[in-house]
């Protein structure tokens, strides 16, 4: 007779009891896995942000995290335009680089907006938009290729669009807007559907703009050799999106799609109308600016006089400063100035001045990216010749305001006929630089055998270093988007070994990154039109659009889903059973 107390039918049932949970348990977990991956990779997710809110006199119609049927539109032709000439086995693809890992993204509020915006670009055109993450930090070579010497500083909160050769580096930042009042990183509106549309314009537009550099005034890029020497700089412009051409301006005309015109140490002066010299040069820079294009000049405390040039940039606010005095043997003799400044300087003579920022103003708006993300970095000047305004230009100084957060500067305007053109610093020497009297390579002195010290920073009060002068304009363009940058731009650089290769190499300045950054703002990028800022907060007090009920409504919700479901189920079979006994 055999006993059984029992124990075994536990066990066998115990057994499967605990198998059967292990089971669900694991399908569940499972399911959760298949349905995470699902709902990522197709970007299936609820967008429980507010559907409408007003903040700053903004009116908001759309949620965060969904694109607006403007975006798609713009998106899409612009996508279409550069895929003209194109087959279609070959569309043209742009690529969204994050620079950190998808968890960093998705934890961190502001990049995780960002991240997705991209997304939902990459879900509407996956054969032409792709998103990627890497991270910079473990694997800093990955982003290379988008490194052009100093302007390496890449970051995690950085997002690279690409197509091509063409590249746009933004920091986080450029994708809300932000309080200027704001001490610190407060957005109230996030505007990355127009930054990324931007970006996509820029980097495939059909064909780049063309930068001319003149040749025939003795400029380093005549040759073959002068090209060697600065061939950094001409990998800068080319980075910054332009095609590079070399130009005879007196015997040559301008290609039509030419936006920049550089002028890069001069040695001899150019061509006016004004004195019987035939071709006018000046003239046609002048034309040139007259098209909303831009100018750029580079000079040194060792760059001759150049009449005809300086009287026209006269016209723009910028003088070198020149210099007039007597020497040993009692000859009138004139020169440059020759900025020093020993206690912000790389060597110990104080003529490799470092640049003090301007953080105002449009010189400010130039150099905030590199503040804002880069710490700083030193920007030198060698050899530098003083930049200050024309005796034309009116000295205008901008108090600080408190209401707007913007801080005192001082700036030159020029008005007449209603249109004005107003000039702003950009790099400055510290408080105790002073100037030399140089004339032909070679400092002046007096009857001692002293050398002349022109001006000190106090009496002159500043001594620029670089100045960026601005013709506004109110141009518009069709295809559903206009210029950002309506206007003629000017700008000066007092060093030519500014741009030097061993300058431009180096992680260690900032040269390449003002460089950039002045580039781009002067060659006449294009943004959409169209697409409202998101407001991300109400701004009237007592009102708080992002309160838990939503998403406790949607948790609650989802969870008595799947249990409202096994309870009906089970009843089903108990009913079921019951039936059939």
């Amino acid at each position: 007779m055999k006993f059984d107390n029992g124990f075994g039918k536990k066990w066998k049932y115990g057994s499967a009891s605990v198998a059967l949970t292990a089971a669900v348990i694991a399908a569940v977990i499972l399911v959760n896995l298949l349905v995470g991956a699902l709902c990522s990779g197709n970007l299936w997710f609820i967008d429980m942000t507010p559907d409408k809110i007003s903040a700053k006199g903004q009116t908001k119609s759309s949620k965060m995290y969904t694109l607006t049927e403007t975006t798609k539109n713009l998106l899409a032709s612009t996508l279409a335009e550069a895929n003209k000439g194109r087959s279609e086995d070959d569309p043209a693809v742009v690529d969204v680089i994050f620079c950190a890992d998808p968890d960093m993204l998705i934890s961190n509020e502001w990049l995780r907006y960002v991240y997705y915006t991209a997304l939902q670009m990459q879900k509407l055109h996956p054969d032409q938009i792709r998103v990627s993450t890497t991270d910079v930090w473990e694997n800093p070579s990955s982003v290379d290729a988008y490194r052009t010497n100093s302007y390496s500083s890449i970051y995690q909160t950085n997002v690279i669009v690409a197509s091509g050769t063409e590249f746009r580096i933004y920091n986080y930042k450029s994708f809300y807007t932000v309080d200027s009042d704001a001490s610190n990183f407060d957005p109230w509106a996030y505007n990355g559907e127009k930054t990324f549309l931007s970006g996509i314009i820029a980097v495939t537009r059909a064909e780049s703009p063309i930068c001319v550099l003149t040749t025939n005034h003795g400029e380093p890029f005549a040759t073959e050799e002068g090209r060697a020497e600065y061939s950094e700089f001409i990998k800068v412009v080319e980075g910054a999106g332009y095609e590079v051409q070399y130009l005879d301006l007196a015997a040559e005309e301008l290609p039509e799609n030419c936006r920049l015109i550089i002028t890069f140490d001069p040695q001899t002066d150019f061509k006016s109308s004004f004195l019987g010299d035939g071709v006018s040069e000046t003239l046609k820079i002048e034309k040139h600016l007259d098209k909303a294009y831009s100018f750029m000049v580079f000079a040194d405390a060792d760059t001759p006089k150049l009449t005809n040039l300086e009287e026209f940039l006269e016209e723009w606010g910028i003088a070198f400063e020149r210099y007039e005095s007597t020497n040993g043997a009692g000859e009138t003799v004139s020169g440059a100035f020759e900025l020093v400044d020993a206690d912000n300087s790389l060597d110990s003579e104080g003529l490799t001045v470092i640049g003090q920022y301007e953080t105002e103003g449009l010189g400010g708006s130039l150099t905030k990216p590199m503040r804002e993300s880069g710490g700083s970095p030193k920007v030198i000047f060698g050899n530098a010749i003083s930049i200050t305004y024309a005796p034309n230009y009116e000295t205008s100084y901008r108090l600080a305001d408190e209401e707007s957060g913007t801080g005192a500067f001082t700036y030159g305007y020029y008005y007449r006929n209603s249109w004005s053109r107003d000039i702003y610093d950009v790099f400055r020497t510290g408080s105790t630089a002073f100037a030399y009297a140089k004339s032909e390579g070679e400092r002046l002195v007096d009857a001692e055998g002293k050398a002349l010290v022109a001006a000190t920073y106090d009496l002159h009060d500043p001594f620029r270093l670089m100045t960026i002068t601005r013709h506004s304009r109110t141009v518009g363009e069709g295809k559903g988007y206009t210029n950002i940058n309506d206007a003629s731009y000017v700008c000066a650089v007092a060093s030519t070994d500014f741009a030097s290769n061993k300058v431009l190499s180096s992680n260690a300045y900032g040269n390449t990154d003002v460089l950039l950054s002045t580039l781009r703002q002067i060659g006449r990028e294009v943004e959409p039109v169209g697409i409202t800022l998101n407001p991300m907060y109400e701004a009237e007090i007592g009102i708080d659009y992002y309160t838990t009920a939503s998403n406790t409504a949607w948790t609650v919700t989802l969870c008595l889903i799947p249990l409202f479901t096994c309870g009906i189920a089970g009843l089903i079979v108990l009913i079921r059973r019951r039936v059939r006994s």
